[in-house]
């Protein structure tokens, strides 16, 4: 590769989002893995997280890496799919920050739900099995856009539109009831993710309450476009955004720009 084209792809890197740099991370390690795995130079053991405190203690890197390697491609594919849906309805409405503290804390808080749930539950376990996926950080973001915005709507193919705040309902459900099937490592790991992103959630509500607690002067003052902006950011959360008309999803559109 010449230094050229070097440069070209350097250029393309800085100028993506936080969230297409993260699926680009994850495809890469993922690729990259496969290579090495087919030469025996890798083993996927090296970067999964143990089940047992006593491998983790020798093995803390895991609570970061496993997020980022996956045992097949059907299993990438949906995690990212998931993830750049989702994390682009997140940064719609909050910062690229805000989105990686939520989706890092989604994979610890995983972490830990996974280890404790093996301690806690060992006849759960059929087997016995390290851990790997971006699923908990996954979790995270979709509970915290969420229950940010319950009544956001969303298309799901061959089956309508619904709530953003349905979903995470049958998501919850739907891992609770996993778990006395039979190997729920996995399961706990997703509700550990499910638990970040309400833990943010949190976190956001007080952060309001103490904006709306303060008179804000800046707020009685902002251009007629920003309070515009505002009114519409406000009918999503009460309606979805399928209740916006064509000239305000058009003036959304816009703005995000």
């Amino acid at each position: 590769m010449s230094t050229k084209n070097v440069n070209s792809f350097i250029k393309y890197i800085q100028r993506l989002d936080q969230l297409n740099l993260l699926i680009i991370i994850n495809l890469l390690m993922y690729l990259s893995v496969q290579i090495l795995i087919a030469l025996k130079w890798f083993s996927l053991r090296w970067v999964a997280l143990p089940y047992s405190l006593e491998q983790l203690s020798s093995k803390w890197w895991t609570l970061i890496t496993y997020g980022f390697f996956h045992q097949g491609f059907l299993a990438l594919l949906f995690n990212m799919i998931l993830l750049y849906y989702f994390g682009r309805i997140l940064l719609d409405f909050d910062s690229s920050k805000k989105f990686l503290s939520i989706y890092f804390f989604g994979i610890l808080l995983g972490a830990f739900f996974f280890v404790s749930s093996y301690r806690l539950y060992p006849d759960f376990y059929v087997i016995k099995a390290p851990l790997l996926g971006a699923s908990a950080g996954v979790m995270a973001v979709i509970t915290y856009i969420s229950l940010r915005l319950p009544h956001y709507q969303i298309k799901i193919r061959f089956l309508g539109y619904f709530k953003l705040m349905h979903l995470l309902i049958f998501l919850v459900l739907f891992n609770l009831l996993q778990i006395p099937l039979g190997n729920p490592g996995g399961y706990f790991a997703h509700l550990g993710g499910l638990s970040a992103g309400f833990i943010f959630f949190l976190r956001y509500l007080q952060q309001r309450n103490k904006t709306i607690s303060k008179p804000n002067i800046y707020s009685i003052n902002k251009p007629k476009k920003e309070r515009h902006i505002d009114a519409i950011l406000d009918k999503i959360n009460r309606s979805g955004y399928e209740s916006l008309t064509d000239e305000e999803k058009k003036e959304l559109f816009k703005q995000s720009k």
